[in-house]
């Protein structure tokens, strides 16, 4: 596998740890050792340790879930929005404060994500659930897995503002807004349109590949 998550002792908890097998991994390749990882290991549930799954828990869909291009493009497709435009406007929130713009999904009166279906507590579009969502599962896990968890979401918040300065600029909360769009140069996700095109050697800093590339010997 290009990418492994492997069990990891945090005292009496089990969380987990990432490591690179191979230097041609993606974004893609990530997401999908995540997702097989909170599968079949047998991960603590740090916030509902009596489920091993999240079928009715909606403890992380109250908090803030920042938005990447990609997603936003399967999240358009998902539930039928023709623009990125048209996605933010609606199911977004974009806030301005001074140069910082910050875009994510947008949360109703009571606190909770648009998507949760309120009645199940599930979510209304799992399969095309944002980056975070995936890659979120409420056990510990080391530095290094979390510094690319991070490393990855601010590229892809990066991509996403950047895009978002050639539109018409949706706006839901703006205040002494400065935003120059210099500050969001390209990234690794510049013209890519799905996970499996973008490299996570050209998003992860290098002291931080060092640390999680382990593939030299194996490839």
């Amino acid at each position: 596998m290009p990418v492994q998550v492997l069990l990891q002792r945090f005292g009496e908890a089990r969380g987990y740890d990432v490591i690179i097998r191979r230097k041609t991994a993606t974004v893609q390749d990530y997401l999908d050792a995540l997702n097989y990882g909170f599968q079949t290991l047998a991960l603590t549930r740090m916030r509902r340790p009596e489920r091993p799954d999240c079928l009715g828990c909606d403890r992380c869909c109250a908090e803030r879930a920042p938005l990447m291009l990609i997603d936003c493009l399967l999240l358009s497709l998902a539930t039928e929005t023709r623009t990125l435009e048209g996605f933010l406007s609606r199911y977004a929130a974009v806030g301005v404060t001074g140069p910082v713009v910050d875009i994510t999904l947008r949360r109703l009166e009571d606190g909770y994500c648009i998507f949760l279906d309120r009645s199940e507590r599930t979510c209304f579009v799992y399969p095309a659930r944002p980056f975070v969502c995936q890659t979120f599962f409420c056990c510990p896990a080391t530095p290094r897995a979390l510094a690319l968890r991070e490393a990855v979401v601010n590229q892809g918040e990066d991509e996403l503002v950047r895009r978002w300065l050639k539109t018409r600029r949706a706006v839901h909360y703006a205040e002494n807004p400065r935003v120059d769009p210099r500050d969001w140069p390209k990234t690794a996700f510049s013209g890519k349109w799905r996970y499996d095109a973008v490299p996570l050697r050209k998003v992860v800093p290098r002291r931080l590949w060092r640390e999680l590339y382990q593939g030299r010997h194996r490839e």
